[in-house]
């Protein structure tokens, strides 16, 4: 497993000048954040679509970052880019168990879209993590294996609440 963990400092800004309320979900976060300034522009990994419908179907709430209708590119690639997921505060302190869950299933989704592939795939994604008591944001960027995505969860456990 590869990963890096390292402060956000963007998000808070934009966060503020959409009127972002944050509450006990999971959230997209657009891949152009940092360099676009109307949230009609943002672009999303394709992926979100999936792994949106994938968690739902499991009672588990994934919102876009704004209401606009999100802009998604593909990228043709043998690496999977997922969605650069956003872990709110009150989800990180209160419901934390949805961490683990989501991540497994992200996981098993991706056994079963690279099924019959016996080459070994790269994954590539990021989530951001809310802390409001410290005022910041952490971001681990994933690149690796299936395999190392469930151990992101004690990765995010340990990152300090």
């Amino acid at each position: 497993m590869n990963y890096k963990i390292e402060k956000y400092l963007e998000p808070e800004n934009k966060l503020n000048l959409l009127n972002f309320n944050s509450n006990n979900s999971f959230y997209f976060i657009p891949e152009n954040i940092n360099d676009e300034t109307e949230s009609a522009k943002y672009i999303y990994s394709e992926s979100t679509t999936d792994i949106r419908k994938l968690l739902k179907a499991e009672n588990i709430t994934v919102e876009y970052l704004t209401k606009d209708k999100p802009l998604l590119r593909a990228r043709k690639s043998a690496d999977w880019f997922g969605p650069i997921l956003f872990i709110t505060y009150s989800l990180f302190t209160q419901n934390s168990a949805l961490i683990g869950v989501s991540l497994n299933l992200i996981s098993s989704y991706l056994y079963d879209h690279f099924k019959g592939n016996t080459e070994s795939k790269n994954i590539k994604f990021e989530i951001i993590i809310e802390n409001k008591k410290k005022k910041e944001y952490k971001r681990i960027k994933y690149e690796g294996n299936i395999q190392g995505i469930k151990e992101l969860e004690s990765v995010i456990n340990n990152i300090e609440k």
